[in-house]
């Protein structure tokens, strides 16, 4: 059964103590397994981006690529984007959405990423 957006569960919410702990998170120590598959053309979708840092390391990776980072709150998005900014990024785009009802068609990205995205919804397996 689908859930709707507007009812779907963020269960540790955006708290600054949440926050600062994904602000760690960078491409080799949350995403290493992934870093040698990863080709400079590809088109890669980031869930949960939180605020970015994995996202901007992943773009970095594929200069000639692209990289998406989607996220729940408006907030942490807009967060991500200044991360991009800073680091000078532009093969990077951001937009807020929920990993229930992703509005992007089949064969959109070579590369999937989701980091500690399922402990952060209320039905993981759905």
């Amino acid at each position: 059964m689908s859930r709707p957006q507007e009812t779907a569960v963020y269960t540790h919410g955006h708290h600054e103590s949440v926050l600062r702990s994904h602000t760690w998170r960078t491409a080799a120590n949350s995403a290493a397994y992934l870093l040698g598959s990863l080709k400079p053309h590809m088109r890669i979708l980031d869930i949960g981006c939180g605020p970015g840092t994995i996202t901007a390391d992943l773009a970095e990776l594929v200069p000639d690529g692209h990289v998406t980072g989607v996220d729940r709150s408006p907030e942490i998005v807009e967060r991500a984007r200044a991360t991009a900014a800073a680091r000078g990024l532009p093969n990077t785009a951001f937009a807020v959405a929920d990993v229930h009802a992703l509005d992007y068609p089949d064969d959109t990205f070579c590369v999937v990423h989701a980091h500690q995205v399922l402990q952060h919804v209320g039905d993981p397996v759905q």
